[in-house]
């Protein structure tokens, strides 16, 4: 399927991929496949694997600065729609800061600039 909205949420729509699962049976209709339970695990597993990534990607501020300037907008997003990883989701954004102008800032480097 060239968009299955049932796999991956909409603010992760700038991943693309393969999916492939033992799981789903080869000769299954659409109406089946949209029913089966199977496909509410691969989404949180793919979900998973997807923060995981942007993890990764933060550890990095460089690469992760190129990545918010381009995907910044679906981060956000993703707080409104994902209520279950809100709290994961939070922890990637960026905003500017009266401290420092020209680099943006995490809620968590805020939050230790106002305490000290």
């Amino acid at each position: 399927m060239d968009d299955c909205e049932e796999l991956i949420p909409e603010y992760l729509n700038f991943v693309k991929g393969i999916v492939d699962s033992e799981d789903l049976p080869l000769n299954i209709s659409r109406e089946t496949l949209q029913q089966n339970k199977i496909l509410k695990v691969i989404r949180k597993n793919l979900v998973k694997k997807a923060l995981d990534l942007i993890s990764e990607v933060a550890e990095d501020k460089d690469n992760y600065n190129k990545f918010w300037e381009a995907f910044g907008k679906n981060i956000k997003l993703g707080i409104h729609e994902d209520a279950q990883n809100r709290s994961k989701l939070a922890e990637y954004l960026r905003f500017h800061s009266t401290k420092s102008l020209d680099e943006q800032t995490s809620l968590k480097g805020v939050f230790f600039v106002c305490q000290s």
